[in-house]
């Protein structure tokens, strides 16, 4: 139903995952450009920093602190040149602790201030989309009824018949018109005939199929695009409509209203959405001629 709203969040993790790369990636030529000695401090010390910057990003508050304490910890106990003789703390450098500790609080601090950034804008980018579905979605409904208006209906059935040249499938269309509606706004006024096409309305959104497409397109009139629709579905559709109309609850006191209802089965393609309305329309009158508060359906429709 229309476009997809592309999300930022694919972006950002692929963003997080280069700039990941990127990092360890200078870290390997950095420890590959030094002299034996220093590469291995070099390297022992990045890899407590990434350790907190994993940590940082996968882990709480409580997690995270406790990893840049065990971090600093073995970076500053690596560090001692003679591991045995270790006796904590009067061996400790205790300047180089606090120096170890600040860098990689830091870094735990940026990590965790960029990921709660990312969360806040991605949520932000969601609520934006939702909205924008929300309009777009409300901008192709017919104020009154809620179902599809007449621009997103032809639309709509502009892509189906290109689908039914494309892959060779059937639909079908269907063509309401309400009998008796104008008597209901010359007596009641606008307002009742207003609840009326919402009853109708009604009718229609709660009897269609999922992947139908009920439309208002003006007035008392309606239809119905009916994917890979027979003939023999067509009908049964057009038959149901007539009579769910004709039980409607519509508030008391208004003249009666039925509908007319006009189906067209397309097993091969029209030549154009102009073509497939001036179908579906003659089966209407059909259905009126006959004597209203029925259907008609003709045999199954081609090129």
């Amino acid at each position: 139903m229309g476009e997809p709203i592309d999300s930022m969040a694919s972006h950002f993790r692929r963003l997080v995952v280069r700039l990941a790369l990127a990092g360890l990636l200078a870290g390997a030529l950095l420890v590959a450009a030094l002299d034996p000695r220093t590469a291995a401090e070099v390297a022992f010390s990045l890899a407590n920093m990434a350790i907190v910057v994993v940590a940082s990003w996968r882990f709480g508050p409580a997690e995270r602190w406790a990893i840049v304490l065990l971090a600093t910890a073995f970076w500053t106990a690596g560090t001692l040149e003679v591991w045995p003789e270790l006796r904590w703390p009067a061996t400790v450098p205790w300047w180089d602790a606090g120096l170890r500790l600040g860098v990689l609080g830091s870094l735990a601090v940026g990590v965790s201030g960029f990921r709660t950034a990312i969360g806040r804008l991605l949520r932000t980018e969601d609520t934006l989309a939702a909205t924008l579905v929300r309009e777009r979605d409300s901008a192709r409904r017919d104020r009154l009824t809620r179902l599809w208006n007449a621009r997103y209906f032809h639309e709509v059935l502009e892509q189906e018949i290109v689908r039914c040249r494309r892959y060779n499938r059937p639909f079908g269309l269907v063509l309401v018109d309400l009998d008796g509606f104008k008597a209901v706004n010359d007596t009641a006024g606008h307002l009742a005939g207003d609840l009326v096409l919402q009853v109708v309305g009604r009718v229609l959104h709660e009897n269609c199929r999922a992947s139908d497409i009920p439309a208002r397109l003006g007035g008392d009139e309606f239809a119905v695009i009916l994917p890979e629709a027979s003939s023999l579905t067509v009908r049964r559709s057009a038959a149901k409509l007539v009579a769910l109309i004709g039980e409607a609850d519509f508030p008391e006191g208004l003249p009666r209203v039925t509908a007319s209802v006009g189906g067209v089965a397309f097993s091969r393609t029209p030549g154009s959405v102009k073509a497939a309305l001036q179908a579906v329309d003659e089966a209407l009158y059909a259905a009126k001629r006959a004597g209203k508060n029925r259907f008609f359906v003709p045999a199954e429709r081609g090129s």
